[in-house]
């Protein structure tokens, strides 16, 4: 046996090229955040619709943070999640600062 074995990476075995994701796409589940939002001190919380987005707006004003919302930007997203891209458009950002 190999001294550097790793039964992840076994010879032979890839991603097809047609399954293999672009480096700048994600997927719905990985949703980049906003970098700009970040270096002016916003975190980022979550991607939540509108069902959702009182109650974790209400949370977060009520321990004390300043809201920031902005639409999910889904310019990179996955041809892979075609499916779900017109969920997502409905998605807000959250993203707060004390």
């Amino acid at each position: 046996m190999a001294e550097n074995f790793d039964p992840l990476e076994l010879e032979g075995c890839a991603v097809p090229m047609h399954q293999q994701r672009l480096i700048k796409s994600y997927t719905g589940c990985d949703i980049p955040h906003d970098p700009e939002l970040v270096a002016q001190g916003w975190e980022f919380r979550c991607n939540t619709d509108h069902s959702r987005l009182n109650d974790v707006v209400d949370t977060y004003q009520e321990l004390g943070f300043e809201i920031h919302l902005e639409a999910v930007n889904l310019s990179g997203l996955s041809s892979d999640c075609g499916g779900c891209a017109t969920m997502l458009e409905s998605f807000s950002a959250v993203y707060t600062k004390k």
